[in-house]
């Protein structure tokens, strides 16, 4: 039996003084509001990080095929053959890479064109993205504000345009009206007129002040482009772990040298640069609420070692060894933690579930890019969270309980706590 194990268990109910226990209880709570804190703060971190890559990913698709020249002209150009290499794409073999088909979920085409806005003598410059009349819409249904999304038909393209809150606030303009956009074709000025169809807000300010959803067929035909030409081909993947990957093998194994494809992490590389800043933030508030915990601990493990000095003197006076005593003060101190970190648990998770579900916490969509404190359950981050707690804690014991060791049996057996 071990000795030390035995001894914490049978003496550990035995602080009868008010005043330890209520240090007890206080390290109790310490521990278990420190913990749910870090849960809070975790789950909140990796959800915010996670909803607004979702935002921009599921705008903008995970990689960009375009014609390697875009970057280099102000002028539109063309992605030729753009269902060839949307074919090529789909039917491609990337076993080689580890992975399969279905890692791909969808591949669309769009074209990217700069217009002036006018209604009633507002103007507003701003870039219209025209989609496919098969574009998949599921993401965008969840920002629409008033109206509708667009409804497409295959035999004659469509003249409704789907407009950000804040451009159709600055054109004063509501679901239903009617709008000019204007283009500068080859020096040729081009209008279209297009009726708003539906107002969405994203909350990526940037993205949604800029950007206008039309008809792709009605940008290819201000371009005279044919049915063929696009801007280029978004692509979408199924995981996130699996875009460098896919990127790496498009661009080297299947397409050619004159088309170039990019993550959109690299083609937009601000946002994600901000998000990456805010893993910097998590660390050291993480770090810091964890460094609190110990100095709680320490300084709890201090007092019990205080009130239990003539314990220790009649144990060093028995022969038990000065690492079996720190033991029994140890098991103190994780005994202590093990139920503060269940009810830390509790109440961390308790909040995370309330706050997901009902949303209280709001948070300015302007600054933010999110209305609300976002939520992100990760299990594995969870119990990641709890063993790295555990240990560390358990670990830094080893520095109080030392302090056993400095205990002079004669003195400790003249001592009353």
């Amino acid at each position: 039996m071990d000795i030390s194990k035995y001894i914490a268990q049978k003496t550990f109910t035995a602080f009868n003084k008010s005043l330890i226990r209520n240090i007890i209880r206080i390290s109790i709570i310490n521990i278990a509001l420190s913990l749910a804190v870090m849960i809070v703060a975790a789950a909140t971190f990796e959800g915010f990080q996670k909803q607004i890559a979702q935002k921009v990913f599921g705008f903008w698709g995970h990689i960009h095929i375009t014609n390697i020249q875009v970057n280099r002209s102000i002028e539109p150009i063309p992605l030729e053959d753009a269902s060839k290499y949307q074919k090529m794409i789909q039917d491609a073999d990337f076993s080689s890479i580890g992975l399969d088909k279905s890692s791909i979920r969808d591949i669309e085409k769009f074209v990217i064109l700069p217009g002036l806005v006018d209604h009633n003598n507002l103007f507003q410059g701003m870039f219209l993205k025209g989609v496919d009349p098969h574009f998949d819409w599921q993401y965008m249904e969840q920002f629409i504000k008033s109206g509708s999304i667009p409804h497409y038909e295959d035999s004659v393209f469509s003249r409704s345009i789907l407009l950000s809150e804040q451009s159709a606030k600055k054109l004063d303009i509501t679901t239903g009206g009617s709008l000019i956009a204007h283009f500068i074709i080859n020096g040729n000025q081009i209008k279209r007129k297009l009726k708003v169809c539906g107002i969405y807000r994203t909350g990526l300010e940037e993205y949604d002040q800029k950007f206008a959803l039309v008809d792709m067929r009605l940008l290819q035909g201000v371009l005279q482009w044919t049915p063929e030409q696009v801007t280029g081909l978004e692509l979408f993947s199924n995981r996130l772990s699996d875009v460098e990957k896919i990127n790496e093998f498009i661009y080297n194994e299947i397409l050619p040298t004159e088309i170039y494809s990019e993550t959109i992490r690299s083609k937009y590389p601000n946002i994600f640069e901000w998000l990456s800043l805010q893993d910097i933030n998590k660390r050291f508030i993480l770090g810091l609420i964890l460094l609190v915990c110990i100095i709680n601990m320490a300084t709890t493990l201090l007092i019990l070692i205080l009130e239990r000095t003539h314990m220790i003197g009649i144990l060093s006076t028995l022969g038990l060894g000065q690492w079996n005593q720190r033991k029994i003060f140890i098991r103190y101190g994780v005994k202590l933690l093990v139920k503060g970190m269940l009810y830390g648990n509790i109440i961390g998770l308790g909040l995370c579930f309330i706050q997901w579900k009902w949303k209280f916490i709001k948070l300015s969509e302007a600054d933010y890019y999110l209305d609300h404190a976002p939520i992100s359950f990760n299990p594995t981050l969870l119990i990641f969270l709890n063993l790295v707690f555990f240990i560390t804690i358990t670990i830094s014991l080893l520095v109080p309980s030392y302090f056993v060791s400095k205990i002079r049996p004669v003195n400790a057996l003249k001592f009353r706590a």
